[in-house]
């Protein structure tokens, strides 16, 4: 009984070591398969992951140029800004400019007709001025013929004789710097001449009647 007891124990060892190893190989079979099926999605994940990385990239290079066109957008926005306010501080330059030509001209228009209106009067007082010295030459001018002919009327000159300036000076009355002297207003040299001419003035215009 012992050595069927025995018999019976090794073969059901044996059943079981003979179970366990075709349970084993089974395993390591079914392993290799998914082994083998997890290379191979391995395998075809490989691609995918290296698109998943260029998608990667390329969304953080499309944030980076998002996040750089932000800024350019924000930098032209602000010299869009400053832009228009130069612009409307050149605007209103110009129109401050335009403001001060049209009082330019409104002041040079008034300046000429001022300047026209007193060469005018100017001219009319030098007008005045040198007809007042013409005169007053002409009547110096009278008062020497008129000596003249005393000279000649108490000294009983003939029509030929020419008098001096010192020979009528007791025939004028007193003039100005305590002599009488006439004298040309505008710095004339008086001509006596001869009894029968009248006396003439250098300045042009100072003669007698």
């Amino acid at each position: 009984m012992s050595k069927i007891a025995i018999g019976i124990t090794g073969a059901v060892v044996a059943a079981t070591l003979a179970v366990l190893l075709v349970v084993q190989q089974q395993t390591i079979k079914e392993l290799r398969q998914e082994t083998e099926t997890l290379r191979q999605q391995v395998a075809q994940a490989a691609p995918l992951q290296e698109q998943l990385d260029h998608a990667t990239q390329a969304a953080a290079s499309a944030s980076g140029s998002a996040e750089s066109q932000k800024h350019e957008l924000v930098r032209l926005r602000a010299e869009v800004s400053t832009l228009r306010g130069q612009s409307k501080a050149l605007s209103e330059a110009q129109q401050e400019i335009q403001k001060l030509n049209g009082r330019l001209a409104s002041t040079t228009e008034n300046l000429k007709d001022q300047s026209a209106a007193l060469q005018e009067e100017i001219q009319k007082k030098q007008s005045t001025e040198s007809g007042q010295r013409m005169n007053a030459c002409i009547n110096n001018l009278r008062l020497i013929d008129s000596a003249k002919q005393q000279w000649a009327l108490e000294n009983k000159k003939q029509a030929t004789d020419t008098p001096t300036m010192d020979d009528l000076l007791p025939y004028f009355g007193p003039g100005p710097n305590n002599t009488n002297a006439p004298s040309c207003p505008e710095a004339g040299v008086y001509t006596i001449g001869p009894i029968s001419e009248r006396p003439t003035c250098s300045i042009s215009g100072h003669v007698l009647p």
